[in-house]
């Protein structure tokens, strides 16, 4: 049987059009025969490591929990659902070979002063944090990997937040003043073109942070 080789670092930059040293970890050798125990987990629970679908164990996983409509139950005697997610069946999934990054923005309110240099700055609000993943789908065999395709394609076409976990995340997310939610929005999905393989599909995910909020009537 024949054995096909690739670097995920070399198709990532192809793909992506940037190099990242995420799949090729630079460790510090430890000395001794018994090094310490690693962390395993996030300070709030989050594992720090997981297993991919042919048992190779990578760095920061990132799952997502999300509503499974096909398997919507039926709310018990007396109990009206409130919406459509109310009595589904949640699933989780961990994204594959993942490379996220977050960046967020303030906006500020710039007044310019007669005959001084410079401008008043007025901080009014911290916009949403803006989550990208990149990652690739990988087939365990030489077939297009069109399981994980049609996975994905799922978690986006939910028109609701979705749940996600992951060390680096939770450190923006769940927090005292967001009320403590992992929630998410996601805005975008993209299958960039990978030419020559044919059980690798690269994706990116682009998501906003859902922040709860009480609406009071007056």
């Amino acid at each position: 049987m024949a054995e096909i080789s690739f670097s995920l670092a070399t198709l990532f930059e192809k793909t992506f059009g940037y190099k990242t040293r995420a799949f090729e970890p630079q460790f510090r050798q430890l000395k001794g025969h018994n090094p310490p125990g690693r962390k395993e987990q996030g300070a709030a629970g989050s594992p720090y490591y997981a297993n991919d679908a042919l048992g190779t164990e990578y760095y920061m996983p990132v799952t997502l929990t999300y509503p499974d409509m096909s398997s919507r139950q039926e709310p018990p005697p007396g109990v009206t659902a409130t919406n459509n997610n109310s009595f589904s069946v949640h699933k989780k999934w961990n994204l594959p070979y993942p490379i996220i990054s977050i960046e967020s923005k303030k906006t500020i309110v710039e007044t310019a002063l007669t005959e001084r240099r410079g401008t008043v700055k007025e901080l009014i609000a911290i916009k949403d944090y803006e989550i990208t993943i990149k990652g690739f789908l990988i087939a365990p065999t030489h077939e297009f990997p069109e399981q994980d395709v049609t996975t994905l394609r799922t978690i986006y076409e939910q028109n609701t937040a979705i749940s996600i976990q992951c060390p680096l995340t939770d450190i923006f997310l769940l927090r005292p003043d967001r009320s403590g939610s992992d929630q998410v929005v996601i805005s975008e999905l993209k299958f960039p073109a990978i030419v020559g393989i044919k059980n690798i599909r690269p994706y990116e995910l682009k998501m906003l942070s859902d922040e709860p909020f009480n609406l009071l009537s007056i």
